[in-house]
């Protein structure tokens, strides 16, 4: 995953803007019966890259939160289907590391990060991913973490899959409250800076970016606004 070929791809994504900003790529996992699927876009915009495409400059890993042993992924024309059966409380992680160059008059190695995670319900759980978001035990309590610690003042979107979105702060224990009015699906994402340098393996990076997010699936409420069509942009 760390190749010379996956720094390049991820350059390219840097270039189109699709790592970064407040439109940023990102990837989400979402369950399809005892599976999964993770995609690659813009939730809001129900945008899912495709292949051949972007998600092909992309190797995710994926295990179930409990186990060590990496997941099977299949890539398939707009998301990568998880080969093997899930249990139905299994909640999925996944991550794509790669370090990336900027180019300027000072160019710069970037350690850069997309995470996701899958839930079925709101109780707490350990974190995994370098950047994670979590049920924090109640419906609608969440809790960010970074390398293991609570996330401070750290911005959170919530967005559903009609593209309705409101933006929350963490507190000082990285925790924040949102209502999730509708049925159906939400991404929240966070994304987050760290100056420090580092080495990945034997290379070295001036800085970190992770952006991850967690998807939630409400099964009781109001029936929300429709969900933009699909769009698989050409690239």
């Amino acid at each position: 995953m760390h190749s010379r070929f996956f720094q390049v791809a991820l350059t390219t994504l840097f270039s189109f803007g699709l790592v970064g900003g407040a439109a940023a790529h990102s990837i989400w996992v979402e369950r399809e019966g005892d599976g999964a699927r993770i995609y690659f876009g813009e939730f809001e915009e129900n945008l899912r890259e495709g292949s051949p495409g972007l998600l092909d400059r992309l190797k995710p890993e994926a295990k179930v939160a409990g186990s060590e042993k990496p997941l099977k992924l299949d890539k398939q024309a707009t998301f990568f289907a998880v080969g093997a059966q899930l249990g139905k409380d299994d909640s999925i992680v996944v991550e794509n590391v790669a370090i990336t160059e900027r180019r300027g008059d000072k160019p710069t190695k970037v350690l850069t990060r997309l995470g996701a995670r899958h839930v079925v319900d709101y109780k707490e759980l350990a974190p995994l991913n370098t950047l994670d978001i979590l049920p924090a035990g109640n419906p609608g309590l969440f809790k960010v973490f970074y390398q293991g610690k609570p996330l401070a003042k750290a911005k959170a979107e919530l967005i559903a899959e009609s593209g309705w979105k409101r933006e929350f702060k963490t507190d000082e224990e990285g925790v924040f409250k949102a209502t999730l009015p509708w049925r159906g699906g939400y991404v929240i994402e966070v994304t987050h800076t760290d100056a420090t340098p580092g080495k990945l393996g034997e290379e070295a990076y001036d800085s970190a970016r992770s952006a991850s997010t967690l998807f939630v699936h409400v099964a009781d409420g109001m029936q929300g606004p429709p969900q933009p069509p699909v769009t698989t942009p050409k690239r």
